[in-house]
């Protein structure tokens, strides 16, 4: 028996070395983002951690470099706060829903291998829903950056593991992501909103598989044999 389990475990070991991945990748996904604050002039906001679930589509270029498209959910309450009232409760809370859709390169490494490490950076937009009175929505321009690795059990199945910073920039009012709090809000100086998280999710390969990368063969050359040149006259 304990041979057998051995075995089965060498070729897993095996059969993990050998993947690869293909062009195209379907990743649904889910996890967490962890709370966050706001300044702004008089106040200050919080929006609340909360679970987050979407999805990417990956075009792989290669097994090194790819295009991602991001789609990404929050739904978390936020509430706002004076600044000289701590430890009170905010004077006003109302529920957001924050939509992420972005794009932008992923670099890989190890594309031999079954762990892939990966790191991206991200552009596009955040689409803010205030609720569940408010039915107004807003859109900003976002950043984010990615890093994880992604482990392939066969070339199109696989698991990717993540950590992610999402950022919308404001520059302005605020406050239309907590709902209508009257002028207050809307005299607030530049603020941004810089959301931590992890997400965990399934890969589906489609397309073909990539090929495997190829290994560039150095020629050393050898220096040309060094020429001597003798004199026919006798030295002094």
């Amino acid at each position: 028996m304990k041979k057998l389990f051995l075995l089965s475990m060498t070729l897993v070991i095996i059969r993990m070395n050998s993947t690869a991945q293909t062009t195209i990748e379907i990743i649904p996904s889910g996890g967490y983002t962890f709370a966050d604050q706001v300044n702004f002039y008089n106040y200050y906001g919080r929006i609340e951690s909360a679970p987050n679930w979407g999805g990417s589509l990956m075009f792989n270029v290669n097994r090194n470099f790819g295009i991602e498209l991001m789609y990404q959910r929050i739904d978390a309450s936020s509430g706002l706060y004076d600044y000289g009232n701590t430890y009170h409760p905010p004077f006003k809370t109302t529920d957001v829903g924050i939509n992420y859709i972005m794009a932008g390169p992923v670099q890989s490494f190890n594309p031999a291998g079954s762990v892939h490490p990966f790191i991206g950076a991200l552009l596009g937009a955040a689409v803010f829903n205030p609720g569940p009175d408010d039915y107004s929505s807003n859109t900003k321009f976002a950043w984010g950056a990615q890093l994880g690795a992604n482990v392939y059990v066969s070339p199109r199945i696989g698991i990717r593991l993540k950590a992610q910073l999402l950022s919308p920039v404001e520059t302005g009012n605020g406050g239309f992501y907590f709902g209508s709090f009257g002028s207050g809000v809307g005299n607030s100086t530049y603020s941004s909103i810089y959301q931590f998280g992890f997400s965990g999710g399934l890969i589906i390969g489609l397309g073909n598989i990539l090929p495997a990368p190829k290994h560039r063969v150095i020629i050393h050359r050898r220096p040309p044999p060094r020429r001597y040149y003798y004199s026919p006259y006798p030295p002094y």
